[in-house]
């Protein structure tokens, strides 16, 4: 009888790396940082899985593309048509309890990775690669059983399969040395080591010292300064390593990091122009009820009565077209003239705007504000940003932008998120954790309240899309959609009433041609009432989507370049005559324009 054991270590023949995920399950992995201590030594495997184990098997698909083909979703006919058209190779395959199939195919050296994505490259057909993972066989759930359907070698990643597919942005190079970190951070690391995990021999102890050292990396701590701080951690081991045999796994964590170093090491001092306020006195005795109930509450105080505080970290999120860029800048725009906003009272003060969509497209949405409340100067400030505030580079570089100001901001507005992560993964906890930690650095050093414009998943009802660990780390989320502003999450607060509001196309002056240049404004409207923009569904949605990506900044665009662009989800069937559909559904909606000479532009994001 083939154990799991027995499993796990033919997969490490086969050259996977791979690492324990919960028995009978498809999730959790039951090793943090995952992506990092899956392995191929056939010695950690043999710790990880006893001879009893029964812990499911995940492979790394570091290296790989992987086709997880869903045949309930039409996954079958999607990856025959690939097979037809594109003459897909065969290769390694395996079977899901489902009747699905893993296809693993192999990216060049040094590839790094290929998107994770649903349905991409076909109905039916999700995308596995870097940074994901997908069941071995020898797992298996209460559906039943993961195992190969063909065992023929691993075919190479044809050249339009991973065009198909959309490359990732690679990470930084992670071979430069690490530099020593000031006290404060080692201080951070020092009290995180505190409590990790000790490793223990036959319990995986060689994989959580790998991760327990890549974490200290990601402090921002040298190679020199974590084998100091791993001392006394190493004293809580079973056995103790050789504090040489120890020396030489830092050194191995470093070497093969995939993060850049210091992702969790922002701190407020990385925003040296602003003054942090003072910290409030800690609370060094335990009060009855009575007292505590007749104690006076004092919170950070709001920006936006009812929906934003001073000193938190909100999200507005929602699907293209539903105007969140222009909600925000109207928001922004009433904080900074001290004005209240849709029947509501700010605490007024400097206005941040961080464009990392790039500042074309702003101009318009700014000279249409002007148009509609008057050429009175406020104190709201517009930066085209590039920065990575997962680094430190990023976070000075910011802190550059603070140091123009007159004085502190109360909002700083990060518009888009998606944008602001600069090539990190959404859907990686470690990378929007890394995002987390440098937005509560900046939150903690400037007092303001820190608003990310987010996008919803293809499933609106699911909320912004990407990781978890952003909506667990937000004070206040807040989604746009329909002309109406709700609430979702309010901490410490009651949850506000929704908001409606309407878009009013705006002629803000003339292009080169003498033909209008337009944005949009908000104005008041009752919830439930003119829709902003006509609903999308199917084509339409997705057509409307890739214009979005096509031109970030509403610059024009012809039908063909348009249309070779959807090409990817129209395929080659009648698609003069689907994209002309989808074009016409556009118009009528009010999401497009096209001018005299054909061009096409959004009517509003």
């Amino acid at each position: 009888m083939t154990t799991k054991r027995d499993a796990a270590l033919a997969l490490v023949q086969l050259g996977f790396k791979i690492f324990p995920i919960k028995a009978g399950a498809k999730f959790p992995p039951l090793v943090t940082d995952w992506p990092l201590v899956a392995t191929d030594s056939p010695e950690v495997v043999a710790a990880c899985w006893g001879p009893l184990a029964q812990q499911n098997i995940g492979i790394h698909c570091d290296g790989l593309l992987v086709l997880d083909v869903d045949v309930a979703k039409g996954g079958a006919d999607s990856l025959a048509y690939l097979q037809a058209v594109y003459d897909l190779p065969d290769t390694l395959t395996t079977i899901t309890p489902s009747g699905g199939k893993h296809l693993f195919y192999r990216l060049p050296a040094g590839h790094p990775g290929v998107a994770n994505s649903v349905e991409r490259v076909g109905k039916g057909i999700d995308v596995r690669s870097t940074g994901g993972y997908v069941l071995a066989p020898g797992s298996e759930t209460p559906a039943g059983q993961y195992r190969f359907e063909a065992n023929v070698p691993m075919a190479d990643a044809p050249d339009w399969l991973i065009d198909k597919a959309g490359k990732v942005v690679p990470k930084a190079n992670t071979n430069e040395p690490v530099l020593d970190a000031p006290e404060a951070v080692v201080e951070r690391a020092r009290q995180w080591l505190a409590t990790a995990k000790p490793a223990i021999e036959g319990q995986g102890g060689d994989a959580t010292t790998f991760a327990v050292a890549t974490w200290l990396r990601d402090f921002g701590v040298s190679a020199d300064q974590a084998c100091e701080l791993l001392v006394v951690w190493n004293e809580r081991c079973s056995p103790p390593w050789n504090l040489e045999d120890l020396a030489a796994k830092v050194a191995n964590a470093y070497a093969y990091a995939q993060n850049e170093p210091g992702t969790k090491a922002a701190l407020p001092e990385d925003f040296p122009a602003i003054e942090a306020p003072p910290a409030p006195a800690p609370r060094t005795t335990v009060r009855r009820l009575s007292q505590f109930a007749n104690s006076e509450h004092r919170g950070p105080g709001y920006l936006v009565k009812g929906l934003l505080q001073r000193r938190t970290y909100a999200e507005l999120y929602g699907q293209p077209g539903q105007g969140k860029t222009f909600v925000a800048l109207d928001m922004a725009y009433h904080v900074a003239a001290a004005k209240p906003w849709l029947g509501r009272k700010v605490h007024a003060g400097a206005v941040l705007y961080l464009a990392y969509e790039g500042i074309g497209g702003m101009v318009k949405r700014a000279q249409a504000l002007r148009q509609k409340y008057g050429d009175k100067d406020v104190p709201l400030y517009i930066a085209g940003a590039g920065f990575n505030l997962r680094d430190q580079a990023g976070r000075l570089a910011l802190a550059g932008i603070l140091t123009e100001l007159p004085e502190k901001p109360v909002l700083i507005v990060v518009d888009t998120f998606a944008r602001a992560l600069m090539g990190g993964d959404e859907n990686s906890a470690q990378d929007v954790g890394a995002f987390n930690s440098a937005i509560a650095a900046l939150i903690e050093s400037t007092g303001a309240c820190v608003a990310i414009i987010h996008h919803s998943g293809k499933d609106k009802t699911k909320g912004a899309r990407g990781s978890s660990a952003l909506l667990g780390a937000i004070d206040t989320e807040i989604e746009i959609d329909d002309g109406a502003i709700t609430a979702r999450k309010q901490r410490d607060i009651e949850l506000a009433d929704a908001i409606g509001f309407k878009l009013i196309p705006m002629v803000v002056g003339l292009d080169e041609d003498g033909d209008d240049l337009t944005s949009c404004v908000i104005e008041p409207n009752e919830v439930g009432g003119d829709k902003p923009l006509g609903r999308l569904t199917g084509n339409a949605k997705r057509g409307f989507e890739v214009l979005c990506e096509l031109r970030p900044n509403n610059d024009p665009v012809t039908d063909v370049e348009w249309k070779e662009a959807c090409r990817d989800f129209l395929g080659d069937r009648d698609v003069n005559k689907r994209f002309w559909d989808i074009k016409k559904v556009l118009m009528r909606k009010g999401y497009v324009e096209v001018d005299s000479q054909g061009m096409v532009t959004r009517r509003c994001e």
